[in-house]
């Protein structure tokens, strides 16, 4: 077995990116399914001689959509799946360099100081398995699976779409397959799974992803010291604090790394704690639903009152 550096920042970036418009997509599609109007059926009692309305150039359009819509939920959620894995595999082939090696194993390490961007990139394979994974629970809930059997098989895809993308890593010059990221994918996609199954922990805690433009901006996705990755714990989520003011705020525990792969920056790994106002809930109450949930995974920007401490 082969151990090769992970140095190829082209090839890298493009692989990144496409795992988070891979969960960009999804997120969209399920917002948009969860809200999307049913189409009305046409009225049997209208008389023929109606005028045709307008709007009948588009019936081409709603026959698309009624195909889709008429799928049974199997098929949908066979479908979906297949399309990722036919969109990882082509993008592979013509980007990341897929099948150009036997196999290649690429040794990142964890969150040491000299492993690959000091470990958050692993922050990263867990937050996108887990967000990617709920983004999917929507949509399959869309589709008429109950919430369990939603999630279970929306965990079972975000795992799978990951893990299909690190084995065929394994077979690329330029990447190498990584146990690391593969466990931390497992842990992203059980914890969604624990969440669905505990309301109430779902309640306190969420997993965000903050970007700042602390530092020159190297590709939005893959800029690691732009990146703050943390847990919110949210005091509303609290019986005792639900009702008093409190409950307007979170706590926040992260880790950030800077200055790996910049020759003109010594690397630096830090811990964090912060607080910050829930933001999240103030949206879902005032009527923003899904701009509120969106915020559950994403941090604003600049929002949290940290304070660090550098482990180097």
């Amino acid at each position: 077995m082969c151990l090769i550096p992970i140095d190829d920042a082209f090839h890298l970036n493009h692989r990144l990116t496409m795992k988070k418009l891979i969960l960009t997509g999804a997120l969209v599609i399920s917002c948009a399914t969860s809200f999307s109007p049913v189409p009305a059926h046409s009225d049997s009692s209208t008389s023929p001689a109606e005028p045709i309305p307008a709007a009948q150039p588009l019936a081409a359009d709603n026959q698309d959509e009624g195909w889709w819509a008429s799928q049974p939920k199997e098929k949908k959620l066979l479908y979906t799946n297949v399309a990722a894995a036919s969109v990882i595999g082509i993008w592979g082939l013509l980007e990341w360099d897929y099948g150009s090696e036997g196999w290649e194993t690429a040794d990142e390490g964890w969150f040491e100081k000299d492993a690959k961007y000091g470990g958050a990139d692993k922050l990263g394979h867990f937050w996108a398995t887990y967000t990617f994974a709920d983004a999917l629970t929507g949509l399959y809930k869309s589709w008429g699976y109950p919430s369990d059997q939603a999630n279970i098989y929306a965990a079972v895809s975000s795992w799978t779409v990951q893990a299909v993308m690190e084995v065929a890593d394994g077979t690329s010059g330029s990447q190498g397959f990584s146990w690391e990221d593969m466990m931390l994918n497992t842990a992203g996609a059980l914890t969604s799974v624990l969440m669905e199954q505990y309301p109430e922990l779902d309640r306190k805690i969420d997993f965000r992803i903050e970007y700042v433009f602390e530092n020159d901006v190297n590709g939005i996705f893959d800029d690691y010291s732009n990146h703050y990755y943390s847990m919110a714990v949210k005091l509303d989520g609290f019986d005792a604090l639900e009702n008093t003011f409190l409950k307007y705020f979170e706590l926040h525990a992260g880790y950030y790394s800077r200055g790996y792969g910049d020759p003109d920056e010594d690397d630096s790994r830090s811990f964090y704690g912060g607080i910050t106002i829930n933001f999240s809930s103030l949206l879902q109450q005032n009527g923003w639903t899904k701009t509120g949930k969106t915020l559950e995974y994403l941090q604003i920007p600049y929002s949290v009152l940290k304070a660090s401490h550098d482990l180097d």
